[in-house]
């Protein structure tokens, strides 16, 4: 039986443990989490499709789409002065000490706008 979900957000994307598999987390309206499992090859030929939807409907609305990590961790390298920071698990990314510095203030400054304004309603 063939059923349609309707996915509101994409929350976590990984690799099986055989490696074989590329999977995908979606969140739906009701907060329910669903799982698509693709094998790399699948997921391989994906790839030009979705890029050229994400490129016309970009271009089209203007939009970029956002993605929403679950996981963050923020440290330092050992062999370098850079500040690391990683999202979900991904390659993290490396930052000089005053990026960092200039990145900690935007947040703080963006978290505070964004805490003042009204939550959207879901459609």
């Amino acid at each position: 039986m063939m059923s349609t979900i309707t996915a509101q957000t994409l929350v976590e994307t990984g690799v099986s443990d055989d490696r074989h598999r590329f999977e995908l987390t979606f969140v739906d309206a009701h907060g329910e989490k669903h799982t698509l499992s693709l094998p790399s090859g699948v997921a391989a030929d994906l790839i030009p499709v979705l890029e050229s939807l994400a490129g016309n409907r970009s271009k089209a609305a203007g939009l970029d789409f956002t993605r929403i990590p679950q996981e963050f961790e923020v440290g330092y390298a050992v062999a370098e002065r850079m500040v690391l920071i990683r999202f979900d698990g991904e390659a993290p990314y490396g930052l000089g000490a005053e990026v960092a510095e200039a990145l900690g203030r935007e947040l703080q400054e963006q978290s505070d706008r964004v805490a003042l304004l009204r939550r959207p309603e879901l459609h």
